[in-house]
C-alpha cells in the first residue's frame, strides 16, 4: 500500500498550541506504512545506541573527575600534615639539632639559568660513518 504519508508533530509553545509540524524527511515522497514504521524503529535504535555510548562516556568522565578529587584531597591532607610538622619542629628538636638540620639542607639557587653550553673537542670521541642504501622505488623491482 503506496500512500503519501505526512508525519506531522504538534507544535507547542509555552503550553500553548501554535500548529503541526511536518517531517520534512518524508516531505514530497511516496512512503508505504511499514517503511516508515521500519525508519522510526531504527532513528529509535540508533538514539538508544548514541544515549547508552554517552552514558557511558559521562560515568567515565565522572570517575576521572572523582579520581582527581580524591588525588587533590590526599595533596591537601599530605601538605597539611607537613605544615603542622613544620610548626612543631621547633618544639620537636632542640636548637642545637635545629641549627645541624639546616645544613643538611640544599642551599636555593642563585638563579634558574643553566651554565654556558661548551662545545665538545674534535676528534675526542670516535666517529662512525654509516652506509647509506640506496632508496629502492616501485618502478626498480
Amino acid at each position: 500500500m503506496n500512500a503519501i504519508i505526512r508525519v506531522k508533530h504538534y507544535l507547542f509553545v509555552d503550553g500553548s498550541y501554535v500548529g503541526e509540524a511536518y517531517c520534512p524527511a518524508f516531505m514530497g515522497r511516496r512512503v508505504s506504512e511499514w517503511e516508515a514504521t521500519a525508519q522510526r524503529k531504527n532513528d529509535a535504535a540508533k538514539a538508544k545506541a548514541a544515549a547508552s555510548a554517552s552514558a557511558e562516556v559521562r560515568v567515565q568522565i565522572q570517575e576521572e573527575i572523582d579520581a582527581t578529587k580524591k588525588q587533590r584531597k590526599q595533596a591537601m591532607r599530605k601538605q597539611e600534615y607537613g605544615r603542622q610538622l613544620d610548626r612543631q619542629r621547633e618544639d620537636i628538636h632542640p636548637p642545637h639539632v635545629l641549627e645541624t638540620l639546616a645544613t643538611f639542607q640544599p642551599l636555593a639557587p642563585t638563579s634558574l639559568r643553566l651554565p654556558e653550553a661548551k662545545p665538545d673537542p674534535d676528534g675526542e670521541y670516535p666517529v662512525q660513518i654509516l652506509p647509506i642504501r640506496p632508496f629502492k622505488t616501485e618502478n626498480d623491482a
